[in-house]
């Protein structure tokens, strides 16, 4: 860890605004506790300190299928307690045929982390680390931040087959013997756990069956974009999440549940809806997790 201290003390002595950090690595290696420990320390020095959770399926900032950007104002305890700033949705809980989504949605909160002129952004990463196609995906992912520092936490030499083909500062890090593996259930219940708090205040509101960019099962979790009232028109941003509870037809009206207040919208209009992969349903109460399986609703047109 005194590597990598010394290693962004060093970028920052530099005079370089938003020093960015990338923490790779595979899954339950220590990345999030590392940025929870790196932002703590840079924090309490007086460092204005960025982190975007890029781990979709883990998600601490923000809900499953999202990435989250926060910044801190405060010792944390855990990574959860870094308040939400932005948000982007991927629409699934692992990068495997949503790579394009989630690097987009990584670029994007680094960029905006650097508008508030942060002095160090950590990117926490997803532990997506086995074969061809995510060796690709972490190239693809790295190079679009372009990071000043990339720590790589391993067991033996799981990242070989990436790190051959990085550039630039890379910090090798032993994973701790202590680090505990958490179960596939306990996974899912960690994210239905946070898909239950997020949607705690949720309520069903009507949107134009027009405004769907596809016609998802009943229960597929959607983003909800939209353009600031007083801002940019051609600036669209996700408000929130949805859950699709009813396609209506003959009225061409979609029922979402969905904690944003479409009447304000945080002072923003629903401009469009977009389908994951994820389908949540109840189930005594609360929402347990399926896989979509991308039906298409058979479509009739309106109007």
């Amino acid at each position: 860890m005194r590597a990598v201290e010394e290693a962004i003390q060093d970028e920052l002595r530099q005079g370089r605004r938003s020093v960015t950090l990338f923490m790779l690595g595979g899954v339950d290696v220590g990345k999030t506790y590392t940025v929870t420990a790196l932002a703590n320390r840079f924090y309490e020095r007086g460092f204005k300190v960025a982190v975007v959770d890029a781990d979709v399926g883990q998600s601490d900032i923000g809900p499953p299928c999202c990435i989250g950007m926060g910044m801190l104002a405060r010792r944390i305890q855990k990574l959860a307690d870094v308040p939400l700033h932005s948000l982007y949705f991927v629409g699934n809980t692992s990068p495997y045929g949503y790579k394009h989504e989630c690097v987009k949605g990584a670029v994007a909160a680094v960029k905006e982390a650097q508008k508030h002129n942060v002095d160090l952004i950590l990117v926490d990463s997803t532990g997506w680390i086995e074969g061809e196609e995510a060796r690709i995906f972490k190239l693809f992912e790295i190079r679009a931040i372009d990071p000043s520092i990339v720590v790589a936490i391993e067991g033996e030499d799981e990242l070989g087959h990436i790190l051959l083909h990085l550039r630039g500062k890379v910090i090798r890090l032993q994973r701790s013997p202590e680090t505990r593996s958490r179960t596939r259930e306990e996974r899912k219940a960690l994210r239905e756990e946070a898909y239950n708090n997020y949607f705690r205040t949720a309520q069903d509101r009507v949107f134009e069956l027009s405004l769907l960019t596809w016609r998802p099962e009943i229960g597929t979790i959607l983003g909800l974009f939209g353009r600031p009232c007083d801002g940019d028109e051609d600036c669209e941003k996700i408000l929130g999440l949805g859950i699709l509870r009813r396609l209506d037809y003959d009225g061409c009206k979609a029922v979402v549940c969905t904690p944003i207040d479409t009447k304000t919208g945080d002072n923003a209009s629903v401009t469009r809806i977009k389908p994951g992969s994820v389908k949540l349903i109840k189930v005594n109460g609360g929402y347990k997790e399926l896989k979509s399986m991308h039906y298409l609703s058979p479509y009739r047109a309106c109007g």
